[in-house]
């Protein structure tokens, strides 16, 4: 049995996931990373926004996201909430990274950051390697958890604005609209790969709730989330805080806290979903008995 390597691709909007980024971090990937680990599999973590270094923070942000995900195109994650997220014009992106992706031009002030990375997953997307414009595959396995919005009830602050659409130029019901366009686009992708008997890729949707808590600390719940993954891979991180620290709000005081799915902990279907992509991917790892407990 050969040892396999895979990277754990997760990119999501970021200030409005701040429990969930937490929670995976805390809980799942360890979880995942030990099991994997007595089945001849090393996993890694990797979250596309910290694969933006910091001179390239602007101007490149989305070629490094773009090239995070393609560095391992075997799982894919993304959280979805009620926000759409930032959604590039023309003067956000480079020449490099039109050579590179050129069918960006027929998307950038269209849709979101978040969306264009989901489409890139989901979809047959072209990228200039070496020269030659390549058709890159959908990624094999693609894990969706759409967060259902009965939370935005219990935000008493100006925490909400991370949570909604605020209209910047666009009106906060096209918006909401739009992402509403961008879930339904999942399902419909989900179904289309579902029917198809020779497709080998593979889309999981979950709705999942979650609970604000007024007493969580957001600024140190994003310190917690940075030295989490600087114990992964062993390098400082103080310049992402340093960026993403200006963002937040001025009120700093609470969070979203206990995520479930269909009343059991979100955490065991996400384990379970990584799991089951793992098992679907390297059978010869697991054994055809393997079911996971």
């Amino acid at each position: 049995m050969d040892r396999k390597h895979v990277s754990l691709r997760i990119n999501s909007t970021f200030y409005d996931m701040f429990g969930e980024y937490l929670l995976f971090i805390r809980e799942v990937y360890p979880e995942v990373r030990e099991i994997c680990l007595k089945h001849g599999i090393d996993v890694s973590y990797e979250d596309v926004a910290f694969s933006v270094p910091e001179e390239a923070f602007t101007r490149r942000i989305i070629l490094q996201d773009l090239r995070c995900i393609d560095a391992d195109r075997t799982i894919f994650i993304c959280f979805r909430g009620q926000k759409l997220g930032w959604r590039p014009c023309p003067n956000d992106i480079d020449g490099l990274t039109l050579d590179e992706y050129p069918e960006l031009v027929d998307f950038i002030g269209n849709v979101s950051i978040t969306e264009l990375a989901i489409m890139h997953a989901l979809t047959p997307f072209d990228k200039c390697i070496d020269g030659k414009l390549t058709e890159l595959p959908p990624v094999k396995h693609a894990l969706f958890y759409f967060r259902n919005p009965g939370y935005l009830n219990g935000i008493d602050n100006s925490q909400i604005t991370h949570y909604i659409n605020q209209s910047n130029g666009m009106d906060k019901e096209v918006m909401d609209m739009e992402i509403a366009k961008a879930k339904d686009l999942i399902y419909e992708t989900k179904q289309e790969v579902d029917e198809d008997a020779d497709n080998r890729h593979c889309i999981n949707i979950r709705q999942y709730d979650a609970r604000w808590d007024s007493g969580l600390d957001i600024e140190a719940m994003m310190l917690d989330y940075t030295m989490e993954y600087e114990k992964i891979y062993k390098e400082s991180l103080d310049y992402f805080v340093g960026i993403h620290t200006q963002y937040l709000p001025d009120e700093k005081r609470g969070s979203l806290t206990d995520f479930t799915f269909e009343g059991s902990p979100l955490k065991d279907a996400l384990v379970e979903d990584i799991i089951n992509a793992l098992k679907m991917e390297f059978p010869e790892n697991f054994g055809i008995d393997f079911i996971l407990k």
